[in-house]
């Protein structure tokens, strides 16, 4: 390398380190105009554009640096923390993991980690590397706010409150530990005291998701106090802020889960029902079975149940079937699937199969139930595949279910932005159930119907019923699933209820909100009276 190369790359650097990041960037390019392999003056550019906050240029740059010099530890590092803030959550983890080996990197690596970890919700992973910062650093405030949050997030709740209460002696403001500790004392039925927290929060946080999700705990708490017009109103400017500042408050009408996409799938089963398809002489498959139902029915309180059964693995809320989701709207796609052969066929379940495999985590049960809520509308594709699979359609009274869809503080990802808005909420459940009433007419037995209110009215009758459409034999264990130590945490938005004992108070709980919910009540008028609900006070 000449003496001039030398001094560029220095004058980069002390340009990195003072902040003048443009002068960096403009420099490296020059070098690399003459010296496209200098790997010195990719890493620096890599580092001035994550700085810059040009995180997909920081990508291209770092990787580059990593995969030439994967030694390089601080590369490795800087590569981890660019893919991280890329939203490559799982792609950060393995160069993070190098990083650890330099003594400096180690709190800043494992802090990246924990990030990554927490948003793959892999929470207990995320929780000990937290635990081994503050073994390191006792007053690490940030991180003590962080680790109780997860605790909070696994119902570890006597270590959730030590943990907050140690973030706010160190810094009695910080937000993160604020909320966590209204979370506690809701949950802990200290409403009134929650609210005054939230009160205090919402007035003060400047980010808006944040913002958000205080109005939302607040909701809540309204709630808990019975005052449903001020929980009402917590609730929607939640969802305001949301639909104002959160990127994916737009929900896309012609992905998988979207309305146009669900109106095209119902007009093609009414003109090619499943009756008239091509029947394939396919190989039978057992072992697999499926659960659905609209978000906020039930089907987590279900999955834990069923969970309890020492021959049951439910797959909790992957999306198992995304490798063979195509773009329905494109023309021809959905009309091929009614002719395809045993060879297409049986790909498409080696496909399924292994997305399965790579989830599991007690292969030695017989039976995997694949449970997401918004496999709903593709009961034609699980028929397409596998026909012979039981299938368990699992139903809430229609105003419960928007309203509590409404109340829920969903990430806004698939079509949970369709929950921002009530009467948007209602027609998306209108859209959903057509095709879903539709396809299981069509599809025909194995289907099991449940009703949510009969299942917390009489667990014990309903799932003796569901384990014998299963083809198991009855364990008592499925009654205590809220004991059991491997149903603790949850990854879906019910982990706080179903972390407790049956409960009745969640059914019905639509007549406070009469009057509210009075303009969708016309969308939803037809599904009440098709699943048999009635209106008595």
């Amino acid at each position: 390398m000449s003496k001039a190369i030398q001094q560029a790359l220095q004058k980069s650097l002390q340009y990195l380190q003072s902040g003048q990041l443009e002068a960096c960037i403009q420099y490296c390019d020059q070098l690399l105009a003459d010296n496209p392999d200098l790997i010195q003056a990719r890493y620096l550019r890599g580092c001035a554009k994550y700085k810059t906050g040009d995180i997909p240029g920081s990508v291209i740059d770092l990787e580059v640096v990593h995969a030439g010099q994967p030694g390089h530890l601080h590369a490795a590092y800087y590569y981890g923390r660019s893919l991280r803030a890329a939203g490559r959550y799982e792609e950060a983890l393995a160069p993070l993991q190098t990083a650890l080996v330099e003594e400096e990197l180690k709190i800043l690596a494992r802090y990246e980690l924990a990030t990554c970890l927490a948003r793959l919700r892999r929470r207990p992973e995320a929780i000990d590397h937290y635990l081994s910062i503050l073994a390191l650093q006792p007053g690490h405030a940030q991180v003590a706010a962080n680790l109780a949050s997860l605790l909070e997030r696994e119902n570890r709740l006597v270590e959730a409150d030590e943990w907050v209460d140690k973030a706010l002696s160190m810094t009695p403001d910080n937000d993160s530990a604020q909320m966590t500790r209204a979370t506690l004392d809701r949950r802990d039925g200290q409403y009134g005291k929650a609210a005054q927290r939230l009160q205090d929060l919402v007035t003060k946080i400047d980010h808006p998701v944040n913002r958000s999700i205080a109005w939302n705990q607040l909701g809540q708490c309204f709630e808990g106090q019975g005052d449903w017009d001020q929980s009402f109103r917590a609730f929607g400017e939640s969802n305001r802020i949301l639909t104002k500042h959160h990127p994916g408050a737009r929900p896309d009408p012609v992905g998988p889960h979207g309305l146009l996409t669900l109106g095209r799938i119902r007009e093609w089963l009414e003109k090619d029902p499943m009756a008239d398809w091509k029947q394939p002489d396919t190989i039978k498959s057992s072992g697999i079975a499926f659960l659905f139902g609209f978000p906020r029915s039930g089907t987590t309180l279900l999955d834990r149940m069923l969970s309890a059964h020492p021959d049951i693995e439910v797959l909790e809320e992957k999306s198992l079937f995304s490798a063979l989701h195509q773009d329905w709207s494109k023309p021809g796609t959905l009309e091929a699937l009614t002719g395809v052969h045993d060879a297409q066929i049986s790909d498409a379940r080696e496909i399924y199969r292994g997305e399965m495999a790579r989830h599991r985590v007690h292969p030695q049960r017989s039976l995997v139930i694949d449970k997401l809520p918004l496999n709903l509308p593709y009961l034609f594709l699980i028929r397409r595949l596998f026909p012979e699979a039981p299938v368990i359609f699992l139903q809430r009274h229609p105003l419960d279910v928007c309203l509590s869809c409404y109340f829920q503080a969903f990430e806004l990802e698939a079509s949970m932005a369709y929950f921002l808005d009530l009467a948007d909420t209602a027609h998306y459940y209108d859209a959903m159930m057509q095709v879903a009433a539709l396809s299981m007419d069509q599809a025909g037995d194995p289907l099991h119907r449940l009703r949510y209110e009969d299942l917390v009215a009489s667990p014990e009758d309903q799932l003796r019923k569901l384990i014998e459409f299963l083809s198991l034999d009855w364990a008592e264990s499925v009654l205590d699933y809220h004991q059991q130590g491997d149903t603790a945490s949850s990854n879906t938005p019910s982990y706080q209820q179903v972390s407790q004992a049956l409960y009745t108070c969640s059914i019905g709980k639509w007549r406070h909100y009469q009057r509210q919910l009075e303009p969708v009540r016309v969308i939803l008028q037809p599904w009440i009276d098709s699943f048999g609900y009635k209106d008595e006070p």
